[in-house]
Order: structure tokens, then sequence, then C-alpha cells
């Protein structure tokens, strides 16, 4: 009986240890956290070029809205949103 004893402590040493939840959940959230600002900084870049873009072309988009070139300034703005949002979509489909 007393082997047997032994033999059960000794494998009893060989079991996985217990999980912990509330560590698997820390972990976990300072992951997601951890590629959240990855993410974010990989984007900050795009941001700030599209914010030099239009600063760059407002002197012309005011020059043509001044003029009454209102259909011009229109196409002008749907084709910038446009290359900003699939710009987006290229640069999410690279972060993934």
């Amino acid at each position: 009986m007393t082997d047997d004893r032994r033999l059960a402590a000794l494998w009893a040493l060989d079991e996985p240890p217990a999980q912990d939840p509330a560590f698997v959940l820390a972990t976990l959230d300072r992951l997601a956290r951890r590629r959240f600002r990855t993410r974010v900084a990989r984007l900050v870049p795009l941001l700030v070029a599209t914010i030099a873009v239009c600063w760059a072309i407002a002197p012309s988009v005011e020059a043509v809205f001044q003029s009454g070139g209102v259909a011009v300034a229109v196409a002008a703005a749907v084709g910038l949103a446009l290359t900003i949002h699939y710009a987006g979509d290229a640069a999410h489909r690279q972060l993934m």
C-alpha cells in the first residue's frame, strides 16, 4: 500500500497545472492591447499623409468653388474619399 501511495504522489506531480482564468484573460487582454497599439501606430503615417494632401489641395478646391465649378469640386471630393477608403482597406488587409 505504501508503494501505491508513493506512486500516486509521483504521478500527481506529472499532472498539468490548473489554468487560472484571470491570468489567461489578463494575458489575452495584454496581447489585444499590444496589437491595437501596433495597428494604430501603422495607421498614423497614413493619417498624416492624408492631412498633408488635403492641406496641399485646399487652395485648388477653394478656387474651383469660387469659380462656380461645384460639380468638379464634388467629383474631386468623392475621388479623394474613395482613395482614402481604398487606401484604408489596403492598410487594414496588410495589418491582418
